[in-house]
C-alpha cells in the first residue's frame, strides 16, 4: 500500500505524499519526488478533506513493476514524471499532468486505463485515445487502433481485441470487431459525408484525433463493452491543423478530463461548439437506416442528441437516458469541432481535470454511467424547451441567460445545428438554425424566434422539458403568430396539427402575453369572462359577467383556416352559441372584445 509506512525506504522516519503538513495541518504534503520499484496500490481514501480523492506529486519515477491507482482516484504530477514501470488507471482513476509537467521521451513503460463503448454491433461510438505508441525516443506519437485497444471484459486481466478483416459484424467470443468501421474525419469539408477517411486496423491516427469503431456484438445497444487502453500515455501540447470551413472529428487525448470551457478558451478559431454523436439504433449497417444524433456544447451547457420513439425529455431512444455532454469531457470520448479560420485546434495539460463520469462528464454512448463526485454549480436560468413530433421525434432546445451572450449571434454561446431529423425545431438567429442559444436578458419583451419543419401531416406539441434556476413566478409562453395565440406552457404542452413543411417565421418563446388584459388565467380568477364549448349541448357557452362588449367570435381549425364567424353576440350575461357541423377534433375559439382578444382551445367529441 502507497500509505503503509513499511512500503517506504526509512518510511518510519518520513510524512506521506498526500497527508497533512505536521507545520500547518491545513495544507498537503504535495511536494515529493517519488521513486517505485514494486507493485504498490494507491488508494486515496485517506487523504485530509479537501484534496477530492486527488494525490499530488512533484515528480514520479516509476522504475519498475505497477503502481496501480484503486477505482475513482486521482493522481497529479506537477512537473515531471519517467515511466519505465506501469500505472494501472483502475475504473475511473485519472493521471494528470499539469500545465509543465513533463513526461519524460525515454521512457519506455506503459499506462493502462479502462472506458466502455456500445456491446452492439451496429452502433458506433466516436473514440479518442489516451495512450500512443510505446517507445523511448518521442511521445505522442501516431498509433494504429489495435496496438492502443485490448479487450477488457475481465479488466484486471485484459485480454487481445480480434480486429476482424473481412465482413461487417463485430464477434461476441472470441470477441473481435469489425475494423471496416474504423474511420477518421481529419480536417475535412463541413458537412460532406464522401469525405470519410478509411482507417481501418491498419491505418494511423495521430494523437488527438477521433475515431470510429462499432461494438462486437456482445450485448445490446444498451450493455456497455469494456474496453482497455494501453500504452505511453500522452502528454503536453498537441496540435492538429484545420482549414477554414472544415470539420475535424478530434478527441480528448489524456488520460484525465479535459474542462470544455478551458478548450474553447485555447481555440478561438473553431466554431464555438463541440458536437458528440449518440447513435439511437436502428439495427442495420445501411446508412438510410441509421437512427442518431449529435449532443452539443459550449460555454451556454449542453443539450442531448434528438431521440426517436419517446417523449420524455430524460429517456432516449429505446429506453436509455439521455445523454447531456457536461462541462468535462472524459477520457477517450471524440467529438466533431468546426473551423472559422484557418488554424490549429490544440489541446493542452492546463485544459486537464480530474472529474469522474456523471452530470458534469458524460461519456456520450449508449449505457451506464458512474456517478460524479465533482463538477461546479451552474446557477444561470436555463430553459429546456422540448418538440414532439408528428413522427415521435424528439428534439430539446436550451435557452441560457448569461451576460456575456446577446439576442445576436455569440460565439461559444450559441450551437448552430448539425444534423436535421425528418421533424424539428430550431431556434432561428440571423436566419440560420441553433440547438443551444445564449441570451444576455429574458423580460417581458423578449421574443425567441422558433423554426419548425415536418416532413408529415399531423398533431406536434411545444414543451417546457425541463427548467433550471428559473423563478416560478417567470411566464412563457409559446406564441403562435398565424392563430395569435399565446399558450402558456407552464400550463401544459402546445398542440399544433401542422402540414408537412417548414414554418420559419410563425412561432416564438416569449415572456408576456401580449393579449394580457384578456389572458384566460386572469379572467377565471377575476370570475369576469369564461368560453368553453359543451360537448352535450354542442353550443358555445360565454360566461360574461361585466357584460364586456364582445365585437365578434370566430372559430379556426388546427390549420388555422377559419370555419365560422359570429359578428352579432349579445351583450348579456350569459350567451349559448349553437354550432353545428364540426367534426371530431381541436378548434380554436377567438373572441375580440373592446379591451383585446381572448383565443382559447377546445376539443369537440
Amino acid at each position: 500500500s502507497f500509505d503503509a509506512s513499511g512500503t517506504w525506504v526509512n518510511g518510519i522516519l518520513y510524512y506521506m505524499p498526500g497527508t497533512a503538513s505536521v507545520v500547518d495541518n491545513t495544507r498537503t504534503i504535495d511536494w515529493n519526488i517519488v521513486q517505485t520499484l514494486h507493485d504498490i496500490t494507491m488508494d486515496n481514501a485517506s487523504l485530509p478533506v479537501g484534496n477530492a480523492d486527488n494525490r499530488t506529486l512533484l515528480g514520479l519515477l516509476t522504475d519498475a513493476n505497477e503502481l496501480s491507482i484503486t477505482s475513482d482516484n486521482g493522481l497529479t504530477i506537477t512537473h515531471y514524471l519517467n515511466l519505465d514501470g506501469v500505472i494501472d488507471l483502475d475504473g475511473e482513476s485519472q493521471l494528470i499532468q499539469t500545465q509543465d509537467s513533463e513526461l519524460d521521451l525515454t521512457s519506455g513503460g506503459s499506462l493502462e486505463r479502462d472506458q466502455q463503448g456500445t456491446s452492439d454491433t451496429y452502433t458506433y461510438n466516436y473514440w479518442s485515445s489516451p495512450v500512443s505508441t510505446i517507445n523511448t525516443t518521442n511521445n505522442n506519437q501516431a498509433y494504429t487502433v489495435p496496438n492502443m485497444m485490448r479487450d477488457g471484459t475481465t479488466p484486471a486481466t485484459p485480454g487481445t481485441l480480434n480486429f476482424l478483416t473481412t465482413g461487417y459484424d463485430g464477434v461476441a467470443s472470441p470477441i473481435g470487431v469489425a475494423d471496416y468501421w474504423i474511420w477518421k474525419f481529419a480536417n475535412r469539408p463541413d458537412d460532406d459525408y464522401s469525405q470519410w477517411q478509411h482507417v481501418r486496423s491498419a491505418g494511423t491516427i495521430d494523437v488527438g484525433e477521433g475515431f470510429t469503431m462499432k461494438g462486437p456484438g456482445t450485448g445490446t445497444i444498451l450493455t456497455p463493452q469494456n474496453y482497455v487502453f494501453t500504452g505511453k500515455p500522452n502528454n503536453a501540447d498537441i496540435s492538429l491543423t484545420i482549414s477554414a470551413g472544415n470539420d475535424y472529428l478530434v478527441g480528448n487525448p489524456y488520460p484525465s478530463a479535459i474542462d470544455a470551457h478551458e478548450f474553447l478558451n485555447d481555440n478561438p478559431l473553431t466554431g464555438g461548439t463541440l458536437y458528440f454523436w449518440e447513435h439511437w439504433g436502428g439495427g442495420s449497417h445501411l446508412l438510410r437506416e441509421y437512427q442518431g444524433g449529435y449532443a452539443q456544447y459550449n460555454y451556454s451547457g449542453g443539450t442531448g442528441a434528438a431521440s426517436y420513439g419517446t417523449n420524455d425529455p430524460d429517456v432516449g431512444t429505446g429506453g436509455t437516458p439521455v445523454k447531456l455532454p457536461g462541462q468535462y469531457i472524459p477520457v477517450s470520448q471524440g467529438f466533431f469541432v468546426f473551423a472559422n479560420a484557418n488554424g490549429n485546434v490544440n489541446f493542452e495539460n492546463d485544459q486537464r481535470a480530474f472529474v469522474t463520469e456523471g452530470a458534469s462528464s458524460v461519456f456520450v454512448r449508449n449505457g451506464n454511467t458512474e456517478t460524479n463526485r465533482t463538477g461546479e454549480e451552474d446557477t444561470r436560468m436555463k430553459f429546456r424547451i422540448g418538440f414532439n413530433s408528428v413522427n415521435e421525434i424528439h428534439r430539446q432546445l436550451l435557452l441560457t441567460v448569461d451576460e456575456n451572450a446577446s439576442a445576436a449571434v455569440d460565439w461559444g454561446y450559441d450551437g448552430i445545428i448539425k444534423e436535421q431529423q425528418i421533424d424539428d425545431m430550431y431556434w432561428m438567429i440571423d436566419n440560420d438554425k441553433y440547438i443551444i442559444q445564449g441570451t444576455n436578458q429574458v423580460d417581458v419583451s423578449t421574443v425567441v424566434p422558433l423554426g419548425i419543419h415536418t416532413r408529415d401531416d399531423g398533431m406536434n406539441e411545444i414543451t417546457i422539458d425541463r427548467l433550471e434556476n428559473v423563478s416560478d413566478d417567470v411566464d412563457i409562453f409559446v406564441h403562435d403568430r398565424e392563430l395569435n395565440i399565446y399558450h402558456d406552457l407552464r400550463q401544459g404542452n402546445y398542440q399544433i396539427y401542422l402540414v408537412g413543411g417548414e414554418y420559419l417565421d410563425r412561432f416564438d418563446i416569449v415572456f408576456r402575453n401580449e393579449n394580457q388584459s384578456l389572458d384566460i388565467d386572469d379572467i377565471e380568477s377575476d370570475e369576469s369572462f369564461e368560453v368553453y364549448y359543451s360537448n352535450e349541448e354542442k353550443h358555445i357557452v360565454i360566461l360574461n359577467p361585466l357584460s364586456t362588449q364582445i365585437s365578434n367570435l370566430e372559430i379556426f381549425n388546427v390549420l388555422g383556416q377559419s370555419i365560422k364567424t359570429y359578428d352579432e353576440i349579445p351583450n348579456e350575461s350569459i350567451t349559448q352559441l349553437k354550432v353545428t357541423n364540426l367534426s371530431i377534433g381541436t378548434y380554436i375559439i377567438k373572441i375580440t372584445t373592446e379591451q383585446g382578444t381572448l383565443s382559447k382551445k377546445v376539443l369537440v367529441k
